[in-house]
C-alpha cells in the first residue's frame, strides 16, 4: 500500500501549468518518503511536523486535533516556547476557535488547503478577539491550513503560520499535492499504532501466563522476548541471551528446520531440552512475509515444591502461591488448588508483591524462578 501511494502519478507537480520547480518535486518525494514510515500515530506526527515546515517556508507550524461541536482542541507545536503558551491560553484558544475562520471552515469540509485570506482581510484578521489574544502574540499574521479527510469527530489538520508575509499559491499547491499522501500516512499510522497496541497486550497476557515467548527478526536475532524467555535461553542452552542478539546455536538450526519445512510440508516436532531444574519445551509458530516469526514455550520444573520459597521471606501459604504463579497458573486455578477462595488468592499475591517490591506477578514469578534455579545449581556444584 505504502509503495503504491508513494509512486501516485496524479500528483498536482505533475499537471502543466504547476507552479512547483523540480527542486519542489524532489523535496516533495523526500518529504513523502519520510511520512510513509511504517510508525504509530505519535511518530507519524514527529515525522510530518519535521518535513512539512521546510517545504512552506513558515515561522510555526502545529498539528491540531480540533472537536469543533465540543469547543476542544489538542495543539502540538514546533516551537517550545509556542507549545508552553499554547498550553497556558488554551482555555482561551478554544473558547474563540470559531472566529478563525480555517477550523470554522474545516469543520464543514474537507476541500483542500486554504488561507485566512481566502475568507477575510488582513484587517479583519486583526481586528478579531482570537488574533489579539492568541495568534497576535505567536507571530499568526498569515495562516494556512490543511484539514485531512479522516473518520471521526475531530478535525485533523496541520496549521501554518507566518509573520511577514501571506503564503503563496505555490504553496498552497504544496499542501494540495500532500493532503492524499498525509491522509494515507495518517491512517496506516492509526491502523498501526492499533496493531502495535493489540501486540502489546497480547505480550501482556503471555507475560502474566509465565509463557516462554521469543519474536526473531529476519536474521534470526532476538527482537523481542518474554522476560523469562532470556533466563530461559540462559539456563537450558548455557549462553548469555539479550535482545537484538542471537539465539544458541543449536536453536538455530531447530528454527531453520522450522522454516525450510513450511516450504516442504514436513512438519518439525517441538524442541525438548532438561536440564537439573526441568525441561522446556519450544514450539514455532509460523514466519511472517518479512522473514521474522515466533517462538512460544513452556517451562515446567523438576520436583515441584514451593517450600523453598519460603527463604525468600514468605509464609508457608504465600510460597505455595508463589510456586503456582511461577507456573503460569491464574488466580483461580490457585485458588481451585490450594482450595481457597480467589479473594484470598489474590490478597496473598499482593503481600508478594509487596515483600519483594515489585509491581506485578510476572517480576515476583521471575523471582521465584531464579530463586529455585540458583538453589539446584547449587545442590549440584554447577
Amino acid at each position: 500500500m505504502q509503495g503504491d501511494d508513494a509512486t501516485r502519478s496524479d500528483s498536482s507537480a505533475n499537471r502543466p501549468g504547476s507552479l512547483l520547480t523540480g527542486a519542489d518535486r524532489a523535496a516533495l518525494d523526500r518529504a513523502i518518503h519520510g511520512i510513509y514510515e511504517l510508525q504509530d500515530l505519535d511518530a507519524f506526527v514527529v515525522a510530518a511536523m519535521r518535513e512539512l515546515p521546510p517545504l512552506l517556508d513558515s515561522d510555526l507550524a502545529a498539528y491540531n486535533e480540533v472537536n469543533y461541536a465540543e469547543r476542544r482542541m489538542m495543539a502540538i507545536v514546533d516551537s517550545t516556547a509556542a507549545q508552553k503558551w499554547y498550553h497556558a491560553h488554551q482555555i482561551v484558544f478554544e473558547s474563540m476557535m470559531h472566529q478563525n475562520p480555517l477550523i470554522e471552515h474545516s469543520a464543514r469540509t474537507r476541500d483542500g488547503p486554504k488561507k485566512i485570506s481566502d475568507f477575510i482581510s488582513q484587517d479583519q484578521w486583526r481586528a478579531t478577539g482570537i488574533y489579539r489574544s492568541v495568534y497576535g502574540k505567536i507571530g499568526g499574521e498569515y495562516q494556512i491550513a490543511v484539514a485531512l479527510p479522516v473518520d471521526g469527530k475531530a478535525i485533523v489538520a496541520f496549521a501554518f503560520n507566518r509573520s511577514e508575509s501571506d503564503f503563496t499559491e505555490r504553496h498552497r499547491e504544496i499542501l494540495a499535492t500532500l493532503q492524499p499522501h498525509l491522509t494515507q500516512a495518517y491512517e496506516n499510522a492509526r491502523r498501526h499504532g492499533r496493531l502495535k497496541r493489540r501486540v502489546e497486550r497480547s505480550e501482556q497476557v503471555l507475560e502474566s501466563l509465565g509463557a516462554v515467548w521469543i519474536d526473531l527478526d529476519a536474521d534470526g536475532k532476538i527482537r523481542r522476548a518474554s522476560s523469562n524467555a532470556l533466563s530461559c535461553l540462559d539456563s537450558f542452552f548455557q549462553g548469555r541471551a539479550v535482545e537484538g542478539g542471537p539465539l544458541p546455536q543449536s536453536l538455530v538450526a531447530w528454527t531453520a528446520r522450522n522454516l525450510e519445512a513450511e516450504q516442504t510440508g514436513a512438519p518439525v516436532p517441538p524442541l525438548v531440552v532438561g536440564n537439573d531444574t526441568g525441561r522446556l519445551i519450544l514450539r514455532f509458530l509460523s514466519s511472517n512475509e518479512d522473514g521474522s516469526c515466533s517462538l512460544l514455550g513452556e517451562r515446567t520444573l523438576h520436583n515441584p515444591s514451593h517450600e523453598p520459597l519460603e527463604g525468600l521471606g514468605l509464609t508457608s501459604r504465600q510460597a505455595e502461591v508463589l510456586y503456582w504463579i511461577s507456573q503460569g497458573k491464574t488466580n483461580s486455578e490457585i485458588a481451585i488448588m490450594l482450595k481457597i477462595s480467589v479473594r484470598t488468592v489474590i490478597f496473598h499475591v499482593s503481600r508478594i508483591l509487596d515483600i519483594f517490591g515489585v509491581s506485578n506477578r510476572t517480576e515476583a514469578a521471575n523471582i521465584a524462578s531464579s530463586h529455585l534455579v540458583a538453589l539446584r545449581q547449587g545442590m549440584t556444584g554447577d
